[in-house]
Order: C-alpha cells, then structure tokens, then sequence
C-alpha cells in the first residue's frame, strides 16, 4: 500500500477530518484546542514540517505494525522467528528510516509538541526492536515471552497517537470507531 503524500496545505486546515480533541500525554500545552488554533494560524514552517515529516510518521508506524505483526506469530509459537525473517528487516529499516529523517527536520516552534512524541516513538520503537532481536533465538525454539518488546512497542505507539493528536495531517485508524468494534460493544 502507497502512501499519498501529496496533501497540500488547505487539506491540511481541515480540522474536521484531524484528531482535534486534546491529548492526554501528560505534556504541557493542551490547554486548548491545538488543531483548531493550527487551523486559525498555520504558518509556512509548519506546513513544511508537517509535509516534511508525515513520511517518517508513516515509516514509524510500519515499523510498529511489522514489529507487532512478528510479536504476534512469536506469541503463537511459529518456529519462522528469526533474524532473518523478512518482517523483522522491513521494521529495521522503516524505523532506520523514519529516525533519520525525523533527527534531518527543521522543528518550527509550533511543531515542537509533536517531534517530542515522534522522537520518543522513534526511541521506544527502537528499543522494542533491540529487545525483540535479542529474543529470536528463543522465540525460534518455541519461548512466547514477548514482553520485554511489547511493553516498549506499545509504548511507541502510544507516543505515535499522541503525535497524531497534536497536529492535523498525522492519522492513525482508531479501531474503537470501526464496524467491529460496534458489534463487540454490543456483545459485551
């Protein structure tokens, strides 16, 4: 799947299509609406940031996807867990990648909230890749402990839904609002 990565500005003001409730990160700086205030007053640096960065957002979050997909068949035993497997690679060099390109950015003010969580998603997205390296040896004879990179992952990918919220342009698919997710609400 390709990525269109030719939103323009004026697409990018369209607050109704953005995560615009505030976050919860814990960060300073939620005060207020931050996607509306963008939408008032988006100046170029930010447009550039942001069409500069959604890129490294994306590879950030192929990176946790690969990586959960492999956590995923390490759980349920699959023999196929090694360092050579093709998933592994992908995650590696996504992140690789997205953590390049996302130390190259030139950050305007406004956009300093959200490369603090990109950066930490990056860090704990890296750190879950460490982890699960060293285990695949033990995840190829059969271990399911996949803790110690799971806890870092879902770690990076909170930092990602963070981001998401600070600044319009940078969406995950929320699950919660999904067509199954209505039917497991009406099961439970």
């Amino acid at each position: 799947m390709r990525i269109d990565h030719s939103v323009r500005p004026a697409s990018l003001l369209d607050v109704e299509r953005t995560n615009a409730g505030p976050s919860d990160c814990g960060c300073p700086g939620h005060e207020t609406d931050l996607a509306q205030d963008l939408s008032k007053s988006f100046d170029q640096a930010t447009v550039r940031y942001v069409l500069a960065t959604r890129p490294h957002f994306e590879g950030l979050r192929q990176a946790a996807s690969q990586l959960a997909g492999l956590m995923v068949l390490a759980a349920a035993g699959a023999k196929s867990v090694t360092q050579e497997h093709a998933m592994l690679r992908a995650a590696r060099c996504a992140h690789a990648e997205a953590v390049e390109g996302l130390a190259a950015a030139r950050v305007p003010p406004r956009a300093s909230h959200h490369h603090r969580h990109l950066t930490e998603a990056g860090s704990a997205i890296g750190l879950a890749l460490a982890r699960a390296s060293e285990s695949m040896h033990r995840y190829a004879a059969g271990s399911r402990e996949i803790e110690p990179a799971l806890a870092p992952l879902r770690r990076g990918y909170r930092h990602l839904q963070w981001a998401s919220a600070a600044l319009p342009g940078f969406e995950l698919i929320d699950f919660q609002q999904a067509c199954c997710a209505a039917f497991r609400q009406e099961r439970s």
